[in-house]
């Protein structure tokens, strides 16, 4: 039986039942919320939904890989299309022809090309024949609804996230622009202001000269569609100071959609028109109004990328500075994600290696006993994740230096559990060889061990005996052996191997 989320489930719950859901992934989320009832077998599943039982096995799989994402078709194979002058020139002779009035979805279909790519061309013409363009086509509602949540999805995964999407809707509502602006906090000023990838200056200035304070669709309801002519006429408007701003990119109407708030962020998608171009009409605010609640989900998942990957910046930067390599491997040990100081140990290749991007140990004994470390660790992380779980051990390096300390942890701990999709492992390495005296640092502040009782420690923790300690340190063992019942007595342990786990552990982990 597959886990869900609560976010996916609403998502899932959404495409199944929406009337205008695309046609494909409504039956892609359909088998999925079946396949979380647990009377239902894959072939019963299969049955219900008119298709095979592999059918059902595969959206199974790539919904537990890759969570919505799995649940889109991806993208085609074959050598990207090249478009030539000639046809490029075709599609400018039949966008500039009046009589036929072609949008950019009919300039495609002419021309063999894909209508972003004929929307790109149109962009790049001179503006006279961008002003004179055509007049807006009847919209299809279900095929462009389809294509564009399909967009919005996929483009959540890009570079420049939102990207596609935006640059589908302005191409498919024949507007000239279409922004979607980022609050944090309710502030009147964007965070963040992201467009379909035509750069244009009007972004800049709109943030330099403070255009945000000047704005007129603020405080819109959430979830509807509303045009700068519902508040007041064409003449009202040029009457106002944000017209001499519009007025300087010849921009005559707007329509807006506030998406609401998520996790203290809120979206606003705003979509403009030259003011030859004619207002935006009921099949616009329609698409518009249809879109919205895809739109709130992919800014909950938008808000969750960032905050992920701002999360494991922070976390690669601390650990990388603490010297402690960090590894995420899947459950057969091929690895996922590796910081600097983890992928400078395995070129080494003194004790542990790669082979065929599998993570190994020079010794088979041990190479097997971690394999079943990083296996049941990687399982634990999608059921209980539990850092009691975690174990450490040590790695003998053949070139005779000082033994790798490493510790096998599951990936998801704490809040960061609602997040996993697949289950993984982290390896934490430390390599006595590295400058460690952050670690030494850190080891005082967590247990409260003088310096000289955090060095002794760690020393344990790498493989060193009392009596070579003694003799690096230039003190007694009868001294080592004072100060290893003190670390004993603050941590609160009582045996040797406790204490060297217990500081393998609080040293990879002290950062998360």
């Amino acid at each position: 039986m597959l886990r869900i989320d609560a976010d996916d489930l609403i998502l899932l719950r959404t495409l199944a039942g929406a009337e205008n859901a695309p046609r494909s992934m409504a039956r892609r989320a359909s088998i999925i919320l079946a396949s979380i009832v647990p009377a239902m077998s894959i072939a019963a599943i299969a049955k219900a939904h008119g298709t095979s039982p592999a059918t059902v096995r595969r959206w199974q799989r790539k919904f537990t890989e890759l969570g919505m994402a799995g649940l889109t078709d991806a993208p085609r194979s074959g050598a990207p299309r090249r478009i030539t002058d000639d046809v490029r020139a075709l599609i400018l002779d039949l966008h500039g022809d009046e009589r036929l009035a072609l949008g950019t979805r009919q300039l495609a279909a002419r021309t063999g090309t894909s209508q972003s790519s004929a929307a790109r061309i149109v962009r790049g013409a001179p503006q006279q024949r961008i002003i004179d363009a055509p007049a807006a086509r009847p919209l299809q509602t279900g095929e462009d609804i389809e294509a564009l949540t399909v967009a919005l999805f996929e483009s959540l995964a890009d570079e420049n996230p939102w990207s596609r999407f935006l640059e589908m809707i302005r191409t498919t509502t024949n507007s000239r622009y279409c922004t979607l602006m980022v609050y944090y906090g309710g502030r009147l000023k964007p965070s963040l202001i992201l467009s379909d990838g035509t750069p244009h200056e009007r972004i800049s200035s709109y943030l330099e000269n403070e255009q945000y304070n000047k704005e007129l669709l603020v405080d819109l309801p959430e979830g509807k569609v509303v045009t700068l002519s519902d508040l007041m006429p064409q003449d009202a408007l040029r009457a106002t100071e944000l017209y001499g701003y519009l007025s300087e990119y010849r921009i005559g109407y707007v329509l807006g959609l506030d998406i609401g708030t998520v996790r203290g962020i809120s979206g606003k998608l705003r979509l403009s028109r030259l003011e030859d171009q004619g207002d935006f009409g009921p099949d616009e605010r329609r698409l518009c109004q249809q879109i919205i609640p895809y739109l709130r989900t992919a800014l909950n998942l938008f808000v969750k990328r960032i905050d992920t990957e701002a999360e494991r910046a922070a976390l690669s930067a601390t650990v990388s500075g603490m010297s402690v390599g960090s590894i995420m491997v899947d459950p057969d040990g091929q690895v996922l994600e590796a910081n600097p100081p983890a992928t400078a140990i395995l070129h080494q290749r003194d004790g542990i290696f790669l082979s065929h991007n599998r993570i190994c140990l020079s010794n088979a004994v041990k190479s097997k006993y971690l394999h079943d470390l990083i296996r049941q660790n990687a399982e634990a992380s999608l059921t209980a994740p539990d850092t009691t779980l975690a174990r450490a051990l040590l790695v003998d390096r053949p070139s005779g230096h000082e033994s790798l300390s490493l510790l096998v942890r599951p990936a998801a701990t704490g809040t960061h559990h609602q997040l996993a999709m697949r289950p993984t492992a982290v390896i934490h390495l430390v390599d006595p060889m590295q400058p460690r005296v952050t670690m030494i640092d850190a080891l005082m502040q967590l247990f409260g061990l003088t310096p000289a009782e955090a060095k002794v420690a760690l020393s344990l923790s790498n493989g060193l005996t009392i009596t070579q300690i003694a003799a690096t340190t230039q003190v007694s063992r009868n001294t080592v052996r004072s100060q290893v019942q003190s670390c004993f007595a603050k941590i609160g342990i009582e045996r040797q191997s406790e204490l060297i786990r217990t500081i393998l552990i609080s040293a990879s982990l002290l950062s998360i």
